[in-house]
């Protein structure tokens, strides 16, 4: 009897084992002549959901019935994914746009492994999770989701669970298929696909492509999106705004203190609070950005011998985003140095009064005659300024700036399988995988001492006098003088004097591109056997399974000359070369220096499987690995037992339970630092959070534990999990807005802990522009580490139900829903202080912490088949969440206690068999057009959960040659 089947665990294979080849025909698929294994979880075969393992599995025909959504769209309809990014990624998803991820039970996308045939990928260079908008989705044939903890099987990563998207193996023929999407106020996403199969005597071939294109939607094409300050103060509005407030002196020039707010304010901007200048930046911005995807795809499989099958499958692949929409310029928190500015005053940059746009403002008559004598000893700029704002930047069309982000990659997997003749027929296959991403990302910013030469009437690329103003020397106006109206709304500014505008050509002087490449690679080899045992206790023989892996993986940053704290360590560095400082900051305004770096490590490790048929109703699977990465992330080890016992014909009950781990990427144990952006609440405003690698990081453990039972009464079959993990260490970086909270816990004006000296560590991680205040933040330092333990539980439920022979067809019904029990985190300390204290963030949207955690999600579908005719109707449901966010006690900011109320949507979906091998699918997206929740967020709703598109209509077909 031959055993390759129970080598499923590695690869698709398995499916093939009964397929007989001839000439190709009209493309089609041959489902009936084969059972379909699951090849999730285990590397012995096994059955779908009534295995002893939760399993999901998500076919082909499945998808198409949902009106053949996106993987991202797939992926955020499974209730036990919670917090996937995909959607939109510019606020809290770090710098990822055009990517996706899966985050099983909302423990975070790098906790869920994804694997492609059973065999890994590489994590998408600049995070630590898998990109799924790589994945070929014409090559698809079935998706298996495992929701339970499998370190025992695959090793690292496997925390949360595994997705393992499994390619087609037996299309014959030619398939060509085309979607559209129209998406009001967007041109709309549309995509093509082209798959090509042949299956011969003794292989068969799989050929696809792949293209899709998504159009921007700007944030101004949706009401819930563009909101009043008085209705969300966090909408997009920032005190850091231009126009914005100065500093005049009233000592002649040595010092600058006294407050002064750009006069055009109220023209262009606002409104004025007790802050400062309100500026909006969110009507700069796109709910959805441009962006191409595309994969190309082959795979083969042949005989070589009767025993000995070959298999290769190769994948290129990538996304690109040339325009992403972001704030005309962003605010400084990075300054010029004393010998630049010429004044003794630090944390600002200076605007002498000869300047043409303060020259003009003085001759408007808007400020005070004492605001106007103090300014004739030049201004500086306070901590809520930026270059550019209201007005937008000439650069990029007058509207905000635009990043540019490009991913590719590269994959190939091949391997052989077969049996040996001897041990009753073992079988074996040995495999290797490699994989390369790349990504390139530039991000226009200002460079600190070109800005300051331009200030003074000395920036361009010609400029060669003495003389400020002349001689190709040009002057920078920061002032709403040179501001002809609103970029957004369109308001005119009674007061811009034309002259005063700034070119083209100054503004290419100060802005360059804050740029590097990330490059993320990963081989593994693997040699599995498999086989029987002569052990049978009536129930039959007991089944095996034993290997090992050798697998390496590397990351490497390469950063131009301006972003590399190597060539351009200091403010002044843009200007001087030379400049030496004690801070290394870089030499842009906002976005700090980063080194290059150039990561690696490998890992070893054993694994074996026992499969026990004890009675003819249970069956037990026994598994353990040992991983070994060496160095201080050290070796361990984790076993699994599941069991599964049928009690009779319509119940049965399964239950596992194991250790799963996951060890410290390679950059999170590296010495070094990435500057990322958060909203500070107390700041009012976004500011720089320099998140730092640990070399002492563990690997994070969890102990897994799932009890299960199933149901069969023939046309209705339902499942129920209960759940549950229990982290210990795992891996996270601390919050920056709880040290900040635990500095200042009674707000911005309230008392705070400056001067507490059992502060004075969690003190030291925080750098402002003066004085220890809220007002002052200009940076926070932040650490990798292994956090507080976290328990989570929860069930998950699973039911359909078929009517047969209804008005001349049948009717199907299901539901699929996760409810979460709990998720506790214990108390966080930092420097040895409690900055959290234990705390259930079950049914709480915790932003940039824990994230978005429903306590109930659900989806529901009721289905009429007749003939060649398929209506499916569905309802998607995301229960309502607490916000957690607190640290002030202002309206505006403190968002403790407030109701993010639920998310529920309703799609409809026709699909019909035409002739000519034609299939056409017809959707309705969103019938309601429900808008997302109002969220007190940059975007006035939940990017994790949620979607901003609203009712859309797509319409497919697929033609078969």
């Amino acid at each position: 009897m031959k055993h390759t089947g129970y080598l499923a665990g590695a690869s698709s294979l398995a499916l093939l084992a009964a397929v007989g080849l001839g000439a190709p025909a009209y493309a089609q698929e041959d489902v009936a002549e084969v059972a379909e294994v699951i090849v999730t979880g285990s590397f012995i075969a096994g059955t779908p959901e009534d295995a002893a393992l939760p399993v999901n599995v998500i076919g082909a025909d499945e998808m198409q019935k949902q009106g053949t959504p996106s993987t991202v769209d797939l992926i955020k309809s499974i209730p036990a994914v919670s917090g996937a990014v995909g959607e939109t990624n510019q606020y809290g998803a770090g710098q990822t746009t055009g990517a996706g991820n899966i985050n099983l039970r909302g423990l975070g996308a790098e906790r869920t492994l994804v694997l492609m045939n059973g065999r890994r990928m590489a994590i998408a260079p600049g995070t630590i999770y898998v990109d799924t908008n790589l994945i070929p989705t014409a090559a698809i044939g079935r998706i298996e989701v495992l929701k339970d903890g499998a370190a025992a099987t695959y090793g690292s990563d496997a925390i949360g669970g595994v997705v393992n998207f499994i390619t087609r193996t037996n299309l014959r023929g030619l398939e060509a298929s085309a979607n559209y999407s129209h998406i009001p106020g967007s041109d709309g996403e549309y995509s093509l696909n082209l798959a090509y199969g042949f299956v011969g005597d003794r292989g068969d071939l799989l050929l696809t492509a792949g293209w899709r294109h998504r159009s921007n939607l700007p944030t101004v094409e949706r009401d819930f999106a563009v909101r009043e300050f008085a209705d969300n103060p966090q909408g997009g509005w920032s005190t850091f705004g231009n126009p914005g407030t100065y500093l005049l002196s009233g000592n002649g020039g040595v010092t600058f203190t006294s407050p002064f707010v750009d006069p055009g304010c109220g023209a262009i901007s606002g409104p004025l609070s007790a802050t400062g200048c309100q500026f909006q930046y969110i009507g700069f911005n796109n709910l959805i950005e441009n962006e191409d995807h595309w994969q190309i795809f082959g795979q083969v499989n042949f005989d070589l011998t009767e025993k000995t099958k070959f298999h290769a499958e190769v994948l290129f692949a990538g996304h690109e985003v040339n325009d992403e929409a972001s704030s005309p310029a962003y605010p400084p928190n990075n300054f010029p140095s004393s010998a630049l500015t010429g004044k003794i005053q630090g944390n600002g940059f200076f605007i002498p009064a000869q300047n043409p746009g303060l020259q003009a403002l003085l001759a408007s008559g808007l400020m005070t005659p004492a605001q106007a004598a103090a300014a004739g000893s030049g201004v500086f700029t306070s901590v809520a300024w930026r270059p550019l704002g209201a007005g937008g930047n000439p650069l990029f069309g007058g509207k905000g700036k635009k990043d540019k982000r490009r991913f590719d990659a590269y994959r190939v997997s091949a391997g052989l399988k077969g049996e040996f003749d001897f041990g009753g027929g073992i079988g074996w296959d040995a495999a290797v995988t490699y994989m390369d991403n790349t990504s390139d990302i530039a991000t226009p910013d200002v460079l600190v001492g070109r800005l300051q030469r331009a200030l003074t009437g000395f920036g361009g690329f010609n400029c060669t006098g003495t003389v400020a103003g002349q001689n190709g020397c040009l002057w920078f106006n920061p002032f709403s003088t040179g501001v002809a109206a609103n970029a957004v709304d369109g308001r005119t500014n009674p007061n811009y004097v034309a002259s005063t505008a700034n070119s083209l050509e100054v503004l290419d002087y100060i802005f360059d591109e804050y740029a590097y490449e990330i490059r993320s690679q990963m081989f593994s080899a693997d040699l599995v056997f498999n086989g029987r045992l002569p052990i049978d206790f009536g129930a039959g023989e007991f089944a095996w399974a034993a290997g090992t892996q050798y697998r390496w993986s590397g990351i490497e940053r390469q950063n131009n000359d301006f972003t590399n704290i190597a060539v351009s360590p200091c403010p002044d560095s843009s200007v001087n070369p030379a400049a030496t400082c004690v801070a290394r900051n870089g030499p842009f305004t906002f976005f700090g220096a980063l080194p290059d770096y150039d990561l690696d490590y490998s890992v070893v490790a054993l694994f074996g499987e026992l499969q026990a048929p004890l009675t003819e109703n249970l069956t037990a699977t026994l598994a353990v690995r040992h991983e070994d990465y060496g160095g201080n992330i050290g070796a361990t080890t984790n076993p699994k037992v599941a069991l599964k016992w049928t009690v009779t014909d319509w119940l049965a009950f399964r239950a596992s339970a194991g250790s799963t781990f996951r060890a410290p990427p390679q950059t999170q144990i590296a010495p070094s630092a990435t500057t990322n952006l958060a909203y500070t609440t107390l700041a009012a405003g976004y500011r720089a959070y320099d998140l730092w690698g640990n070399p002492n990081l563990k690997p994070e453990k969890a102990d897994t534990f799932n009890l299960g039972a199933l149901f069969d009464f023939g046309d209705f079959r339902a499942s129920l999990d209960y759940w549950r993990f229990n982290f210990k260490g795992p891996i996270d970086n601390e919050a920056g807005s709880d040290i900040l909270n635990a500095l200042f816990p009674n707000g911005a004006a309230g008392a705070n802990n400056c001067a507490n000296s059992a502060y004075a560590a969690l003190l030291a991680r925080v750098t402002f522009t003066g004085a220890c205040s809220a007002s002052t933040i200009n940076r926070v330092r932040i650490n990798y580490v292994n956090g507080p333990d976290i328990q989570t539980s929860g069930l998950d439920f699973s039911a359909s139900y078929r009517a047969r022979d209804v008005a001349g067809g049948s009717m199907n019904f299901g539901l699929d829903l996760t409810y979460v029990l709990e998720f506790v985190v214990d108390e966080t300390r930092i420097e040895g202080i409690v900055v959290a204290p234990e705390t259930d963030y079950t049914g709480t949207m915790d932003y940039l912490g824990y994230g978005s955690q429903p306590q109930w999600k659900a989806t529901a579908f009721a289905e009429y088949a007749r003939d060649i005719h398929n209506l499916r109707w569905t309802v998607r449901y995301v229960d309502n969440m607490i916000d957690t966010r607190g640290g002030t006690s202002t309206f505006a900011t403190n968002q403790r206690g407030r109701k993010i109320d639920a998310f529920i949507t309703h799609d409809l979906a026709y699909r019909v068999f035409l002739p000519w091998d034609t299939t056409v699918t017809a959707s309705v997206i969103n019938v309601l057009d429900t808008d997302p929740p109002f969220a007190r967020l940059d975007l006035s709703y939940d990017p994790f959960t949620a979607n901003p598109l609203g009712r859309y209509y797509k319409l497919g077909v697929t033609k078969r040659f």
